[in-house]
């Protein structure tokens, strides 16, 4: 690990990409080392947790811009005055998640487009994270890796100082890959054994990571260069599975040979089976699996070549894996994959309407209310309370029927009630998973407290579930108000949602009661 201790020359950066797993890191790393941060997002009440709650920055004075900005051509200017004075550039934007097959060309042209105009701006540097993974013959890269490679170059091609970083998969919690590692080491009796199918990699820790992204900052060791990153162990994926098992669970997983493995267990397969079990996204998962099947190590551009003394000591694979397990089991993820933003968020009348509705249905949404007094001095308790809900802690209601409900999603291809790791509650945010639900509005302040989330199970219709806390004026009572929503599709909704109104009335009146319980 570097040396922190040692004073730095605050700069000023700019992050592209700071609602992602490794943005969010890197920006809690720059704040705290002093640095000023412009973030760009699509939408700023993703980042509304850093001035309100989170209590990983060192606050001292506010040294953090919000750029809520679109990345495209029409706001080339507006981009432009946004980084004038900027000294570095991190760039972490790609569509690991971007269901359309065009992604190579969507990425390479936000890149393209960042890269120019950082140079019209005077940006000394931009540093960027991509993959490691080499083209063979026999093991040609997947469309994502090509495509994290691709991105470099065209960053390359506006602007003559990118610095790119290649590391496999991350061992962190709450990383999408160590993520799903967890479920299958978890779920699977065996590993299939997919023979000379399968490629390599070399895992790397995610602090290592982080730690390398800060220390290449201005850094001339670094400019114009291609850095490759890893543990310093060839691995098999499988064999990362395997080796999580021994030391988390303590037990040998088998790797079973499968006959013709390569004729039916094809990454399309292998991915429909690891969605069901770990209740991420299919083409999420779809793109690490096709990764597995080729040889991502460090080779050509190791570290060492570019900084023969580097301050990093890298962290050995068991060594990262009791970590990250620790931490996803003690809920201290300060940063972890979301649900992309289109899918997260409501369109216009959607969001009008769960504003301003008055009634118990119109314009085909329906919803019910259940509704509580509390001290206002128990808001903060209750509303932590709520922030909890899901995975261990369950829906404070009748247990057995949500478990029959996650069961039910799972068997329909839904993510079911995974008990996958998520942010802590105290840094809750825009996009953060809870088993089947996603978080699409959050806001937690003195006098109004609003949780919303919105589910990602299998149903006729799309359903939210939400939360609030609202001071009863010129009192020192609040009420706590619960309400599901349900915007049906055709008859089948309606049939759905009128068929559970007694056991919602049940499940829902039960949760209200012992979530508002005080004393």
């Amino acid at each position: 690990m570097p040396n922190k201790s040692q004073p730095i020359e605050p700069k000023h950066i700019a992050i592209f990409g700071a609602t992602g797993y490794i943005g969010t890191k890197v920006l809690i790393e720059l704040y705290n080392l002093g640095h000023y941060v412009t973030i760009f997002v699509r939408e700023s009440r993703n980042m509304s947790f850093i001035n309100e709650e989170c209590t990983l920055f060192e606050h001292t004075n506010t040294r953090i811009c919000i750029a809520s900005i679109n990345i495209e051509e029409k706001e080339h200017i507006n981009i432009r005055e946004l980084l004038s004075g900027v000294d570095a550039v991190y760039y972490f934007i790609h569509s690991l998640t971007t269901k359309t097959e065009n992604f190579l060309n969507l990425d390479n042209h936000l890149a393209e487009l960042v890269a120019s105009v950082s140079k019209e701006a005077g940006v000394k540097q931009i540093i960027y994270l991509g993959g490691l993974g080499i083209d063979r013959p026999d093991k040609p890269l997947s469309k994502h890796l090509k495509s994290r490679q691709e991105t470099a170059q065209h960053l390359r091609l506006r602007h003559d100082c990118v610095t790119e970083f290649r590391a496999g998969v991350i061992i962190g919690e709450g990383s999408a890959s160590f993520e799903l590692i967890r479920a299958l080491g978890d779920k699977l009796p065996f590993i299939p054994d997919l023979g000379k199918e399968e490629g390599y990699c070399q895992p790397i820790f995610v602090n290592d990571v982080i730690d390398y992204l800060i220390h290449a900052l201005r850094n001339p060791l670094y400019y114009g260069q291609i850095v490759e990153i890893g543990c310093g162990e060839d691995l098999q994926y499988s064999d990362i599975v395997m080796r999580y098992v021994k030391i988390t669970l303590e037990k040998k997983l088998l790797l079973i040979p499968m006959p013709f493995a390569s004729l039916w267990l094809t990454p399309e397969v292998i991915s429909w089976f690891a969605a069901r079990l770990s209740g991420m996204p299919y083409i999420l998962i779809y793109r690490l699996i096709a990764g597995a099947y080729c040889d991502a190590v460090v080779e050509e551009f190791p570290v060492s070549k570019i900084d023969k003394r580097s301050p990093i000591s890298i962290t050995s694979l068991d060594e990262a894996i009791i970590i990250a397990s620790k931490r996803s089991e003690e809920g201290y993820i300060n940063s972890a994959w979301d649900t992309p933003y289109e899918i997260s968020v409501l369109n216009e009348k959607r969001k009008k309407q769960l504003g301003f509705i008055t009634s118990q249905e119109k314009n085909g949404l329906i919803f019910d209310e259940y509704s509580q007094k509390i001290p206002l001095d128990k808001a903060d308790l209750i509303f932590n309370r709520v922030k909890s809900i899901g995975g261990k802690n369950g829906y404070y209601s009748v247990s057995y029927l949500w478990k029959i409900r996650g069961c039910i999603d799972t068997f329909l291809g839904g993510p079911g009630l995974n008990n996958w790791a998520r942010r802590s509650p105290k840094l809750m945010r825009v996009g953060d998973r809870i088993d089947f639900w996603v978080v699409t509005y959050y806001i937690n302040r003195t006098n109004r407290k609003v949780l919303r989330l919105k589910a990602n199970m299998k149903t006729p219709g799309n359903a939210w579930l939400q939360f609030s806390i609202e001071q009863i004026e010129q009192t020192d009572e609040a009420l706590f108000i619960m309400r599901p929503y349900f915007d049906p599709e055709g008859l089948l909704g309606y049939l759905y949602w009128y068929s559970l109104h007694f056991i919602h009335k049940i499940i829902f009146k039960q949760m209200v009661k012992n979530l508002t319980k005080y004393n």
